[in-house]
């Protein structure tokens, strides 16, 4: 009896320790396939996120809507010629205030550039202006308004010889205007030999760039 009570009991223990062994083994293979299941989310994840890195959507083109503009032409005012020349010279008779050694090619001996302006009787309160430049580049601007009618002549000067070297020697452009339209422009040179040479005003066309002078001077 005692015996048959003692396989019961063991049997029942046996029993037992198979039920908590195939509990155990389940609740691991669980923990796997959520392991599993865990990864292979991460997997699909992170490879939407490489899809759409390496393969964006393509942009719309975009559209350039372009604007045709319509510029009117601006006529340009016309030199009424009361400016009849320009002459350069190292020397003016101070009577007169006209130049009686005319020349174009200075040397750093001389003292001073005079420019002699002759006009076809210019009325009282013509304005008359200058721009200068050298290579191309501005240096300096003078105006005179005419203080009686029928002048024949004015006069602007520059020194020459307390300038460097590299900033006085070679040429020098001069545009002169009256009442604000271009009207001759003279060009004088300095060098360092002493060779003088007197030459035409140069031709003025009106697509200048220098025709209008509140355009230049702006």
């Amino acid at each position: 009896m005692d015996t048959h009570k003692q396989e019961m009991h063991e049997q029942e223990s046996t029993t037992e320790t198979t039920a908590n062994a195939q509990s155990s083994f389940t609740s691991i293979l669980f923990q796997r396939k959520l392991i599993l299941l865990i990864i292979a989310l991460l997997i699909v994840v992170l490879g939407l996120l490489a899809i759409k890195v390496y393969n964006p959507q393509p942009k719309q083109p975009t559209t350039i809507k372009k604007t045709v503009m319509r510029q009117a032409i601006v006529k340009r005012s016309k030199d009424k010629g009361i400016i009849n020349r320009g002459l350069t010279g190292k020397a003016i008779d101070v009577n007169t205030g006209k130049v009686v050694k005319a020349a174009r090619i200075f040397s750093s001996d001389d003292k001073t550039v005079y420019l002699e302006l002759d006009f076809n009787s210019a009325p009282k309160g013509t304005v008359i202006d200058y721009i200068r430049y050298k290579k191309g580049r501005y240096v300096d601007h003078g105006e005179i308004t005419i203080a009686k009618d029928n002048t024949q002549n004015t006069l602007f000067n520059w020194t020459i010889n307390n300038l460097l070297a590299n900033i006085r020697d070679g040429q020098w452009r001069i545009a002169t205007y009256a009442n604000g339209i271009l009207a001759k422009r003279i060009v004088y040179e300095i060098k360092k030999s002493k060779v003088s040479y007197v030459y035409p005003d140069q031709p003025i066309s009106q697509t200048d760039p220098d025709y209008k002078l509140a355009n230049v001077l702006y």
